[in-house]
């Protein structure tokens, strides 16, 4: 067997043990959890697509076997699948003319927004399909909610005088409206996390198959504002049909999030003490939700005002020197 496909098979076994490992030890599952992905992005942006779609099979087939049918699912739905193909399409690319003017071919590779744009429509499905999995109608679905409620009141401390009546009623008004989206925030942060780390790896051991993106020049394709006015509009509705609406809208979000951090990114170029600059605005993008809501009105407003067009004059660094 050649060698990138042993290594996707071997990719695949990793990636369904720590799901299996998570599943199992409630202790460390959330962050087994978090880097199932890891393991099959490596084995693709290091050994291509074959190796790749090796691993998801092996995996889904691997914790189909183990754990059971439905966890297979899960598994496949949530890590395998999505995994593939986001690399998939991170190794698309094609020929165009170099815009130097020379008689050369240059590589386009695909872009990185439309990385970011397709993760986020993937987890507003894998939102909608876990709302349908709760239950198919708001009856249904609110009766799982009442079931989560002991949980966290077991996890928290069930004998905390937070716990009154009205507070454990604002918890439960909370969990049927936020759920959908928190689904699909914590879904697209996991997803992208694991492809930038897959891609970090790959390029520092010499593997990588394409080129580190310049992050300041990410852009989400102009029709997703679109469809997130359309999912942010449906969240207001009431019944199944808003909480879907609100998994979308939760997820383009978090593009939007992306592409105002590119912006700052660029705007930031050549300026003194811009590390400093950057990792004070990631800290208050990660505990102060209303920057982080900011910064994503910010990356709305790219597409509509062009920020970046109008810095045109500012310096660019290339793949070689930027890693932001």
């Amino acid at each position: 067997m050649p060698a990138h496909l042993l290594i996707g098979a071997g990719a695949g076994l990793v990636s369904a043990a720590l799901f299996a490992s998570a599943v199992v030890s409630a202790a460390l599952a959330g962050l087994i959890l978090y880097l199932c992905p890891l393991p099959l992005c490596l084995a693709g942006l290091a050994w291509g697509k074959q190796a790749v779609t090796l691993a998801g099979v092996v995996g889904a087939i691997l914790t189909l076997l183990v754990l059971g049918a439905s966890p297979g699912i899960v598994y496949a739905v949530t890590v395998a699948i999505p995994a593939t193909i986001l690399v998939h399409l991170s190794l698309q690319y094609r020929t165009v003319p170099d815009p130097a003017g020379t008689a050369k071919q240059i590589v386009a590779w695909y872009p990185a927004g439309r990385i970011v744009a397709a993760a986020a429509i993937m987890a507003g499905v894998i939102a909608l399909l876990m709302v349908l999995l709760l239950g198919p109608d708001m009856t249904r679905y609110q009766a799982a909610i009442d079931q989560m409620i002991p949980l966290i009141h077991e996890t928290l401390g069930a004998d905390n005088e937070i716990w009154t009546p009205e507070a454990t009623e604002n918890l439960r008004t909370l969990l049927t409206r936020a759920l959908p989206a928190v689904m699909a925030i914590v879904w697209i942060t996991i997803a992208l996390f694991n492809m930038w780390l897959a891609g970090a790896i790959a390029k520092g051991s010499g593997h990588a198959l394409r080129p580190w993106p310049n992050f300041h020049t990410l852009e989400i394709p102009n029709a997703m504002v679109i469809a997130f006015a359309v999912a942010l509009a449906l969240s207001f509705v009431p019944g199944i049909i808003g909480l879907i609406g609100t998994g979308f809208a939760g997820a383009f979000l978090i593009a939007y999030l992306l592409q105002g951090l590119a912006v700052i990114h660029f705007y930031t170029l050549g300026m003194p003490f811009r590390t400093v600059l950057l990792v004070v605005l990631y800290l208050a993008v990660l505990l102060l939700g209303w920057v982080a809501i900011l910064v994503a009105i910010l990356g709305l407003g790219e597409p509509m005002f062009g920020l970046r067009g109008r810095a045109a004059a500012a310096p660019i660094k290339t793949d070689d020197d930027n890693h932001d």
